[in-house]
């Protein structure tokens, strides 16, 4: 983000119609973002000031589809959501290992031209896999917001179309729109679009979606990071694989990661680490998601109470909550898993 005095300056200048202090405070900035090395950023920042546009308005046409509801009737929904994430890798508990990686990715991308003058690629396409609310989609947004660019999230409820052809239409048409800008590209749910073409309870539609999205990556030259992430990485094509420069598996947090993970989460207020440690057998079978809910149970009983301390009542109460939730969920999916 930008600092406080350069966007002061800018607001204070469009409101005086000093034109020429506006694109000064602007190339400021501009130059502000290369320093913290988000060079993407800056790139579409300086299009945009030269009377160019980083995000040209497209059609909409280009990037919906039209998908049956069930009752014959037809509608448009978007092929996917554009957003700004504002949670930056310190706001993620990651393995080291993870974080070595992730940051090795985002020093390559903001070192593009670099990398490409001397001939090699950054790392464009990385893979996500693990065990659900491991912290997979929220990792990609903090990854974006590090990058300083916004990140498209592909929405698997519209991708995917009752109609024969389509599918693999609408994976051509999202790559088609990314073409030319910069973006963090996330496809969650990975698998709905990427299984084995050898699985014999798939029909043949799944061959045809699969490969478009093997041609359209290996053609993809666009200044994007596309990040694919999974739950299922055993029913993946074994092709896709190989379309990946890099790999991290996210699993289910160790104790340490679950007190770090709440202590983060609840940083804003005060209270003994030692109180969540006590409970710390009661989330044996946590996951990022559920430990970061049973905080936010937590920071909601203090706000409401006008507290900015907790105690341990407030950590007993919120842990045993969320693990009533995570029996249950246990319970349906041994249920599913015998039927």
């Amino acid at each position: 983000m930008a600092r406080a005095d350069l966007v002061k300056k800018l607001f204070s200048s469009f409101k005086t119609n000093d034109r020429e202090g506006f694109v000064k405070t602007a190339n400021e900035i501009i130059e502000d973002e290369r320093k913290k090395n988000h060079s993407a950023l800056a790139e579409q920042l300086r299009m945009i000031i030269s009377n160019g546009s980083a995000f040209a308005p497209k059609n909409m046409s280009a990037f919906s589809t039209v998908n049956g509801n069930g009752n014959g009737k037809e509608r448009e929904v978007a092929l996917y959501e554009i957003v700004y994430p504002d949670k930056t890798l310190s706001d993620v508990v990651l393995r080291e290992d993870n974080r070595q990686k992730i940051e090795q990715v985002i020093r390559e991308f903001s070192n593009w031209d670099v990398l490409l003058s001397n001939g090699v690629y950054p790392t464009r396409r990385v893979l996500f896999y693990g065990p659900p609310g491991c912290g997979k989609t929220m990792t990609a947004g903090a990854i974006a917001a590090e990058m300083g660019l916004p990140l498209l999230y592909v929405r698997f409820d519209a991708i995917i179309s009752s109609y024969l052809g389509e599918t693999a239409g609408n994976i051509r048409k999202v790559f088609d729109f990314v073409n030319g800008d910069s973006y963090v590209l996330l496809f969650d749910e990975f698998d709905a679009i990427a299984r084995s073409r050898n699985d014999q309870y798939e029909h043949g539609e799944i061959k045809r979606v699969v490969n478009t999205f093997l041609q359209q990556i290996d053609n993809f030259k666009g200044r994007s990071l596309v990040i694919a992430a999974t739950n299922f990485e055993q029913s993946l094509d074994y092709a896709i694989w190989r379309r990946f420069d890099s790999t991290l598996r996210f699993d289910m947090p160790d104790n340490s990661e679950k007190v770090r993970l709440f202590n983060l989460k609840l940083k804003q207020f005060k209270g003994s680490e030692n109180i969540i440690i006590e409970f710390i057998s009661v989330m044996e079978n946590f996951s990022h998601a559920d430990v970061e809910r049973a905080a936010l149970t937590v920071i909601k009983r203090c706000i409401l109470d006008g507290r900015r301390m907790y105690d341990k009542n407030d950590i007993e109460q919120a842990i045993l909550k969320q693990e009533e939730l995570v029996s249950l969920r246990k319970t349906q999916y041994q249920t599913e898993a015998n039927s």
